[in-house]
């Protein structure tokens, strides 16, 4: 009996689509944090979201592994696509503590995303991409901990307070 090179059974072209939304997402959860980096003061914030920006583009990468094994020749972004207005949310804003507040939001939302997509039934086997977006969900529920566990800074009029 003669066996084909590759005996995979193919991934559904709609698995394929999920996987490049999810990988859409990461990387415009990237340039959200990328934006927040840029206009943050407090080093403990940029590092926070240095930490944001690395957790995405390992998200993006890992998904994107997928895809290219399934299909290699299948184009995969590596850029922000700009499904979701979180970049542009960021990119308007000038102050620490309202980018930390949106971002609070946006990771609420991400969060609502993961939880909204289809799971396997309990006790059925999980799929590597199951598995996969729920260590995601995790790690995007450490996000939003970390953001509502950072201090509030002191505003310039609370500042100004102190000095008279």
């Amino acid at each position: 009996m003669e066996t084909s090179k590759d005996s995979r059974d193919p991934v559904p072209e709609s698995t394929i689509r999920e996987l490049l939304t999810w990988i859409a997402y990461a990387r415009d959860a990237a340039w959200a944090a990328k934006l927040a980096i840029l206009r943050m003061t407090r080093g403990e914030d940029i590092a926070l979201f240095g930490e944001h920006l690395r957790e995405h583009d390992r998200h993006a990468t890992e998904l994107a592994q997928l895809v290219r094994a399934a299909e290699p020749r299948r184009t995969v972004p590596d850029e922000p696509q700009f499904l979701v207005r979180d970049a542009l949310v960021i990119g308007a804003l000038d102050r620490d503590e309202a980018v930390i507040a949106a971002m609070v939001g946006i990771e609420e939302t991400r969060i609502a995303r993961y939880e909204q997509r289809g799971r396997c039934p309990v006790g059925a086997p999980t799929s590597m991409i199951d598995a996969l977006l729920e260590r995601h969900l995790a790690d995007a529920r450490g996000r939003f901990a970390a953001l509502r566990r950072r201090p509030v800074a002191p505003t310039a009029t609370f500042r100004k307070g102190l000095a008279a």
